[in-house]
């Protein structure tokens, strides 16, 4: 049986990503250099690109 959707839950929850995405960028900025925190999931699809395309590679 499907299941509805409530997009109006689904957009809230956007924006909250959305707003938390923007507070953790900004505290990444306010952090030296040294310290600063790693998107695992960038680095992830990096490493991905790296591994899986030829292209990429030397």
């Amino acid at each position: 049986m499907p299941t509805a959707v409530n997009y109006a839950l689904l957009e809230s929850a956007f924006t909250a990503f959305e707003a938390a995405k923007k507070l953790l960028t900004t505290a990444q900025a306010a952090v030296s250099l040294e310290n600063q925190f790693k998107d695992t999931r960038e680095i992830a699809v990096t490493l991905d690109c790296f591994a899986y395309d030829p292209s990429r590679q030397e």
